[in-house]
C-alpha cells in the first residue's frame, strides 16, 4: 500500500513538470516562430523596396584591388540614395531658387576653390540632391532674343516663339482669364500662399513675368508718351494694381526708383542712373500700404512694409499675412546695406508658413557681371543649408546664365555675342576663347523632395512650370 502511494505522488510530480516543460517549449517555439516571421517580413521589404548596406550591395569585392575597395564601400551611401524607390506622395510647398549668372563651367570651377585639389572640393547642398535636369536654352535661336520673352518662357510655360507679343490694346485686363497666367497666379487662384524674393529689381523680368505684367517699361519714365495716353502702365503701375501683384504674400527685392518718384539718394544706396527712374511723382509704396489698410477693413489681415535691413531683422514675420520689402533704389547689390537672401528667405518662409495651406516660393539670385561668383555660391549655399527641413517641401535649384541680362540692354548676353561674331573673327585666339566662354550654356536644374523624380534628362524650357503646376494641383488634390 505505502509503495502504491509513493508510485502515484512520483507521477504527479512527474506529470506536473512535463506540463511545465511543455509551457517553456511552447513558449521558446512561439518566440523562435515570431522571429522567424520578423526576420522573413524585414527581408521581403528590404527586397521589394532595394534597401541595401555595404554588407549587401553587389559589386565584385573579390576582382577590385584593395586600394579601391575602400573607396567603392564608401560610395554604397550614393548608391543607396540612387536605389531608394519614388516617392509616390505630391509636395504641399515647393520653394525655387533661380541663380541666374552661373551654369555648369561655374560650377565646375568653384566646387575646387584653390589649385591643390588633394584639399577637396566645396560641398554644394544641391549637389546632394538626387535629381538632375537639363533646360535647353532656345534663346539661341531666337535673334534677337528679348530677356523679357525668356522669363514668360520659363514661367507661363509658353514656347519662347509662342510668347504673345505685347498687346497693343491697353485698355485691356492684364489679368483676365483669355491671357496667359504664371504659375504663381496659378497657385493663388488654387488657394495657395505666394511670394517672390529678388536679389535684382522686383519690376525686372522675373518679376514681370511672375507678376503677369505686359510691356517692356519697368517705370513711367521711358514710355512713349503715345503710350500713356493710350492708357498702357508700366510694369512697376501693373504690378501693385494687378490682382497677382496684389495677391502675393511675400515680395521682397530692390527698384524702389521705379515705385517711387521721390527716393533717397546715399552712399551706400544710390540712384541706379543705367535703370529707369520715376517721374510722374508716384509713390507706388504708399499706394500698396492703401490697398491694404482698405483690405484689412473687409477682412482683417496683418501686413506691414519695410525698406531697411535692421527693420527685417527685427521683424516678427511669423504673424504676417503680407510683406512687402523694398530694400534699394535699383539692384540689391547696389545697396551696401541690403539685406542677405539668407535673411530675406528666412523672413519669407515665416510669412507662408502661417496657416500651412501650402505655399509657392520663387527666390531670384541675381549675379552681375563683376561680382565674386565663387561667394555668391557661398551665400546660397548657406541660405540652403539654414532651410528647415521639410517633408512635404519640394526644392528646387536653377542654375542659369541663358537668361542673365544686362541692365541696358533688352536682349541676353548669348545674342548679344552673336551678333559681334565679326568682330570676334578679328580678334586674338585669347579674346575669342573669353567670349565664347561667356556664352550661356543649357541650365541646370536640382531637385530634391517629393516628386522630385519627374526633373531628370533634357527638358524644354517651358517644363519648368507644367511640372510645377502639375505637382502643386496634385497636392491641393489630395486629401
Amino acid at each position: 500500500m505505502v509503495t502504491t502511494q509513493r508510485t502515484k505522488e512520483i507521477c504527479e510530480i512527474i506529470r506536473l513538470k512535463s506540463t511545465q516543460v511543455f509551457l517553456v517549449a511552447g513558449t521558446c517555439l512561439i518566440t523562435v516562430m515570431v522571429t522567424l516571421l520578423c526576420i522573413g517580413f524585414m527581408t521581403r521589404y528590404e527586397v521589394e523596396n532595394d534597401v541595401a548596406n555595404v554588407a549587401d550591395v553587389d559589386y565584385w569585392k573579390d576582382r577590385v584591388a584593395p586600394s579601391q575597395k575602400i573607396w567603392y564601400d564608401k560610395g554604397i551611401d550614393e548608391l543607396n540614395e540612387a536605389l531608394r524607390p519614388e516617392d509616390l506622395t505630391y509636395p504641399k510647398n515647393v520653394r525655387i531658387f533661380v541663380i541666374q549668372g552661373i551654369d555648369g563651367r561655374d560650377l565646375a570651377a568653384f566646387r575646387f576653390p584653390t589649385r591643390d585639389i588633394s584639399r577637396g572640393n566645396s560641398n554644394f547642398i544641391w549637389d546632394q540632391f538626387p535629381h538632375l535636369a537639363r533646360l535647353k536654352n532656345s534663346c539661341s535661336q531666337q535673334f534677337p532674343c528679348q530677356v523679357a520673352s525668356v522669363s514668360r518662357a520659363l514661367w507661363l510655360g509658353i514656347p519662347l516663339d509662342k510668347v504673345p507679343e505685347n498687346q497693343q490694346d491697353c485698355g485691356r485686363l492684364f489679368n483676365a482669364t483669355q491671357e496667359p497666367i504664371s504659375i504663381v497666379r496659378q497657385a493663388q487662384l488654387a488657394g495657395l500662399r505666394t511670394g517672390f524674393v529678388t536679389t535684382q529689381r522686383i519690376t525686372g523680368p522675373t518679376g514681370a513675368a511672375l507678376g503677369n505684367t505686359n510691356g517692356h517699361y519697368e517705370c513711367d519714365e521711358r514710355m512713349p508718351r503715345s503710350s500713356k495716353k493710350s492708357g498702357c502702365q508700366d510694369i512697376a503701375q501693373q504690378l501693385i494694381s494687378g490682382e497677382t501683384g496684389k495677391s502675393l504674400n511675400v515680395l521682397i527685392g530692390g527698384g524702389r526708383q521705379m515705385l517711387s518718384s521721390l527716393v533717397p539718394n546715399t552712399k551706400y544706396d544710390p540712384v541706379d542712373e543705367l535703370l529707369c527712374e520715376s517721374n510722374d511723382g508716384r509713390n507706388l509704396l504708399k499706394d500698396w500700404r492703401t490697398q491694404k489698410l482698405r483690405e484689412s477693413k473687409i477682412n482683417p489681415i496683418i501686413f506691414d512694409l519695410i525698406q531697411r535691413r535692421d527693420e527685417l531683422e527685427s521683424l516678427n514675420s511669423s504673424s504676417f499675412d503680407y510683406l512687402m520689402g523694398v530694400m534699394a533704389n535699383g539692384d540689391l547689390s547696389g545697396n551696401s546695406k541690403a539685406p542677405s537672401l539668407k535673411l530675406m528667405v528666412e523672413k519669407s518662409l515665416n510669412v507662408l508658413n502661417k496657416y500651412k495651406q501650402g505655399y509657392l516660393l520663387i527666390v531670384e539670385q541675381f549675379i552681375p557681371s563683376g561680382i565674386d561668383k565663387g561667394q555668391q555660391l557661398q551665400l546660397l549655399n548657406d541660405t540652403l543649408g539654414n532651410l528647415h527641413k521639410d517633408p512635404d517641401t519640394l526644392t528646387l535649384v536653377l542654375m542659369t546664365n541663358a537668361i542673365y541680362p544686362k541692365p541696358s540692354l533688352d536682349v541676353s548676353e548669348e545674342t548679344e555675342t552673336i551678333s559681334l561674331l565679326p568682330e570676334i573673327f578679328n580678334e586674338a585666339k585669347s579674346e575669342i576663347q573669353k567670349r565664347l566662354n561667356q556664352m550661356p550654356s543649357e541650365s541646370l536644374l536640382f531637385a530634391q523632395g517629393p516628386k522630385s523624380s519627374i526633373f531628370q534628362g533634357v527638358r524644354k524650357e517651358t517644363f519648368l512650370a507644367h511640372a510645377v503646376s502639375h505637382v502643386l494641383s496634385r497636392s491641393r488634390a489630395q486629401p
